[in-house]
């Protein structure tokens, strides 16, 4: 996968760097609204006139297939801006947006947000690097369901989650924010028992533990280690099946 603590983990805010009156700009034209943890900001389905920006709490993304299965995609930080719907033209939103923590968030029309991109470059140029990192995220995501095993994808999502939330502390990097095991294998696309087994071996490496329902990275390193190891394996994995195919292409 490249390097273990890509550009892309880091926390892009859309007003990094973005002068005052483009941030007034942008709140003036938008209207704030609370919500509560488990409250829905948006759903699948309704329509994608509006984008939304986090200004405190945490919101996650996901997706619920017609049968029931769930899929975490990211959550959503202070400063995150979501509804790609409405960023990218769509008539419906195909994802949900829900309130983990109370939460309190901008909601901004599509016209006024197009409107303020024009004006306020530098917003545009931040929107684009967000987006760009939410699709090296979902590629990464779907290459480490094809390419590795549970607990690299794990390692993977600890490491970028404790990035995004983390606290550090003598105990270790503090997860600022709760997060089960069935969400963690939502977002890896693996079963709640499987998660809480490769959690249970990475407790006792040394790597993570916890205090209560909080989780608390205790060695970056050693899962930074998993991590080589499964991208070399990977790689070592691809170099034999190219050689393997001019192989038999020569053969033909």
């Amino acid at each position: 996968m490249g390097e273990i603590n890509p550009w892309y983990w880091n926390k892009i805010n859309l007003f990094d760097h973005v002068a005052p009156e483009g941030r007034q700009a942008f709140l003036q034209r938008s209207e704030r609204r609370e919500y509560r943890r488990g409250e829905h900001i948006f759903r699948a389905h309704d329509p994608a006139n509006r984008v939304f920006f986090l200004e405190s709490g945490l919101a996650k993304i996901y997706y619920l297939s017609q049968r029931g299965a769930l899929t975490i995609f990211w959550f959503c930080v202070p400063g995150d801006l979501f509804g790609a719907g409405g960023i990218t033209g769509s008539l419906e939103q195909s994802v949900y947006g829900q309130a983990v923590d109370r939460s309190a968030v901008y909601a901004i029309s599509r016209t006024a947000f197009e409107e303020v991109l024009h004006a306020h470059p530098q917003i545009a140029l931040n929107v684009i690097k967000l987006m760009g990192a939410r699709l090296r995220l979902a590629c990464d995501a779907m290459t480490d369901r094809v390419t590795q095993k549970t607990d690299a994808r794990l390692a993977r999502v600890l490491l970028r989650l404790a990035r995004n939330w983390g606290d550090i502390t003598p105990a270790g990097v503090r997860f600022r924010v709760r997060i089960s095991d069935q969400e963690l294998a939502n977002m890896i696309g693996a079963s709640r028992q499987t998660v809480n087994r490769v959690l249970g071996e990475f407790n006792s490496a040394g790597w993570v533990g916890r205090d209560g329902r909080t989780l608390i990275l205790r060695d970056a390193v050693g899962l930074n280690e998993l991590l080589a190891r499964a991208d070399r394996d990977d790689t070592a994995r691809s170099t034999t099946k190219r050689a393997h195919f001019r192989f038999e292409s020569r053969r033909w």
